[in-house]
């Protein structure tokens, strides 16, 4: 009895070493984009900190989280200098990925890119947009066919709270920026959320934040798995910072 005891134990033994070594390092945006995610202080936090953690921790494995310029997301996963990505999705940065095979995982969240604007500027179409500010490392793809006419100029800024003012000043005449997170900026800087005014009719992209590998598509499968039968406590932890299923809907 012992003796079939022990070779049970041996048997086991590799694939519960193998779980309790499990630690994979995440590249993160070094920014601070509340309430879907925060790295700039170097800690990682917001909706993605505690959704990945509650994986890991039901996983029985073990995330390190690196922040990392936005631009240097990709090289930095193609260097296997980090195993995963977030957020990400297939359609950002694609000359950087150069057609290598990436893997994602099924949708995290969704979010909304859009444009903002002072309240007394709502519908007032693009034409009349001049100054479009944006956060560096950032595209705004949905005004891509306009910027090639030259007309709205961009503007970068350092951060969203340097974005934000510049429209709130008006030294800008929009910014593209996550909705969410525009909202979140606004209530801090502003004491109101609606300080400043998505306008659904001027450009947004609309799409899905995504968990990404190049070597542990293994890990995304499970991570998938857990998405859909914990549903009920990833909504709960979505709505719990402020981020609904359709975030068009939520602003």
């Amino acid at each position: 009895m012992i003796a079939r005891l022990v070779a049970l134990l041996l048997m086991l033994l590799p694939g519960v070493l193998q779980a309790a070594g499990e630690r994979y390092v995440i590249g993160v945006e070094n920014i601070d984009y509340l309430p879907h995610y925060a790295a700039h202080t170097g800690h990682f936090e917001g909706f993605a900190r505690e959704l990945l953690d509650a994986f890991a921790v039901a996983a029985g494995i073990e995330f390190e989280y690196k922040p990392l310029p936005v631009p240097r997301m990709v090289v930095s996963l193609l260097r296997d200098e980090v195993d995963f990505l977030y957020p990400d999705d297939p359609s950002w940065r694609t000359e950087a990925r150069g057609g290598r095979a990436f893997h994602y995982s099924a949708p995290v969240v969704s979010y909304i890119d859009g444009t903002l604007v002072r309240p007394e500027s709502l519908g007032q179409g693009d034409e009349w947009v001049r100054r479009l500010g944006i956060v560096v490392g950032f595209t705004p793809c949905a005004w891509h066919s306009r910027l090639e006419t030259g007309t709205p100029v961009l503007r970068e800024n350092a951060g969203f709270a340097a974005l934000l003012n510049q429209l709130h000043s008006g030294r800008i005449d929009a910014a593209y920026a996550n909705v969410a997170v525009a909202a979140e900026q606004s209530r801090r800087l502003f004491g109101r959320a609606d300080a400043l005014a998505f306008d659904p009719g001027l450009p947004l992209a609309q799409g899905e934040y995504r968990l990404s590998t190049r070597a542990h598509p293994e890990v995304l499968a499970r991570f998938d798995r857990w998405l859909a039968s914990e549903a009920a406590r990833v909504e709960a932890i979505r709505r719990a910072h402020g981020l609904g299923a359709v975030a068009l809907e939520a602003h």
